[in-house]
């Protein structure tokens, strides 16, 4: 179990984390969109983009509102290709 000692200094470790990728200003390159409507009138829309450090990341949107940034790590265009695929594709998935 955690006390409260703890837990702030794991808050200040991810602050630390956090303030380091504001810094490193990230821009973004944008190359394919994906969207797809369910029968509910939900839109699922997913952006791959590549990041000013080489890293390939999807923008997964519902009803155009962003729900997650997932960068691909090591892995290339296509893998993020099929991720934003695979995201608009999960009709039915609640």
């Amino acid at each position: 179990m955690y006390n409260f000692e703890d837990i702030m200094s794991k808050l200040d470790d991810m602050e630390s984390k956090i303030d380091i990728l504001i810094e490193r200003g990230y821009t973004y390159d944008y190359y394919s969109s994906y969207v797809n409507t369910n029968d509910d009138d939900v839109v699922y829309r997913a952006e791959v983009c590549q990041r000013n450090d080489g890293i390939w990341c999807v923008e997964k949107f519902i009803n155009d509102k962003l729900k997650e940034m997932t960068p691909m790590g090591i892995h290339n265009e296509s893998y993020a290709e099929d991720a934003a695929e695979n995201f608009v594709l999960q009709i039915g998935v609640k």
